[in-house]
């Protein structure tokens, strides 16, 4: 059933043309394998108000300032279209990498290899951390709001102050470029996947390498960290809020590995068929996100898969998990969608839209904003109760 879900896109800038009394904008439809199918709204004027005219294949079903939501008749799938509220122009170049803080301050990093601390509120950029050698791939702030983390082509992750700029901390122990970090609780302690196929906890505050949680792997792209109900005592007083986490982790060959941190055990492995670009955790199962374009949900316990989602085959490069068994995948093609886990909710998608086709690299949610980096160097801003109330 799945494969009969068409991936259904609009025009960047749909929110504009739509308020306009002459306007047209397309609305296409694609079927996996199959041609698009491409239509145009158009903007009529009536009675002094603006109405939105579609051909027989979508439904009107309604719409405000920044959201407009359809229905595709062919399919019966409902897609809400949610327009960015602001979209930051910080970077010159793509956008690697976007983390923001609950303080509505935010880090991001470009091609142009800089790493900027900037208000998300007025995009006035506060910081430029200057000490990586090459591009920074991540940044994540820590839950204070205050501290950064970030790693990079130069195989060290590096420890900032958001507020004076300053680098106390460099941790280096890769032979390759670490692709992603995630951070342990408070952030005491931290974990580096890399290119050399290891995983790496961290003591932050002796500088040091803990132990490889994982080692010897293929390529590692991506990771991700979540609690069990497994805990152990940790001996070490240097390993702070290891005891009850699990370290999953995306490979470019496409092997999924679930580890216990404490234990340093293997849970599972889980081979897909395309590389691994991206794991988050929703309601106690996996989500990834392939370069083939599935997004594959997995049970946390053993791997098996519990659900796939293949309704495109542009690679998915970015997820991250939202509340109420929701999570959001970006693609290289400029599509932002949020999912539900939840049955219900099947034949439902939120598009998030405003990028022109350049691929989404990175997501963040802090409680109330959805930020998407994206490869045309904005930095695009959604409400999330725009997001939120279409699975209520």
């Amino acid at each position: 059933m799945s494969n009969q879900i068409p991936v259904v896109t609009i025009q960047s800038d749909w929110n504009d043309v739509v308020r306009l009394p002459k306007g047209e904008a397309w609305i296409s439809s694609k079927i996996l394998n199959h041609n698009s199918i491409h239509d145009k709204i158009l903007t009529t004027l009536s009675d002094g108000k603006v109405k939105i005219n579609f051909s027989d294949n979508y439904q009107y079903v309604s719409s405000n300032p920044l959201c407009l939501v359809v229905k595709h008749v062919a399919s019966g799938l409902r897609v809400a279209f949610v327009a960015p509220s602001k979209a930051h122009k910080i970077h010159s170049k793509a956008v690697l990498s976007v983390s923001v803080a609950e303080n509505a301050l935010a880090v991001s990093s470009c091609e142009e290899d800089k790493l900027l601390v900037w208000d998300t509120r007025t995009s006035e950029v506060i910081l430029n951390l200057k000490g990586h050698g090459g591009p920074v791939y991540k940044c994540r702030y820590f839950p204070s709001g205050v501290v950064v983390l970030s790693a990079g082509a130069d195989g060290s992750c590096r420890i900032w102050s958001a507020e004076t700029g300053i680098n106390p901390v460099t941790l280096k122990g890769h032979s390759m470029a670490v692709c992603d970090i995630a951070i342990v609780e408070r952030g005491r302690n931290v974990v580096s996947v890399s290119k050399d196929g290891s995983a790496k906890l961290w003591d932050v505050g002796e500088a040091k390498c803990l132990a490889n949680i994982i080692a010897e792997l293929p390529q590692i792209n991506c990771c991700t960290i979540t609690t069990t109900n497994d805990e152990v005592e940790v001996e070490n007083e240097r390993e702070i809020g290891t005891s009850n986490k699990l370290l999953i982790v995306g490979c470019e060959t496409g092997l999924v590995v679930c580890a216990h941190v404490a234990r340093r055990e293997l849970i599972f492995s889980k081979q897909l068929d395309s590389a691994c670009n991206a794991v988050t955790v929703v309601e106690q199962s996996i989500i990834v996100g392939c370069s083939n374009g599935k997004v594959v949900q997995l049970d946390i316990r053993n791997g098996s898969i519990l659900k796939e989602w293949h309704e495109s085959a542009n690679p998915v490069l970015s997820a991250a998990a939202l509340p109420n068994h929701t999570f959001i995948v970006g693609r290289q093609d400029g599509t932002c969608t949020v999912f539900s886990t939840l049955e219900t909710y099947s034949m439902l998608r939120v598009q998030l839209t405003g990028s022109d086709c350049d691929g989404i690299r990175d997501l963040s949610f802090n409680g109330k904003w959805v930020f998407a980096g994206c490869r045309d160097s904005y930095v695009r801003k959604y409400d999330f109760n725009q997001i939120n109330v279409h699975f209520k």
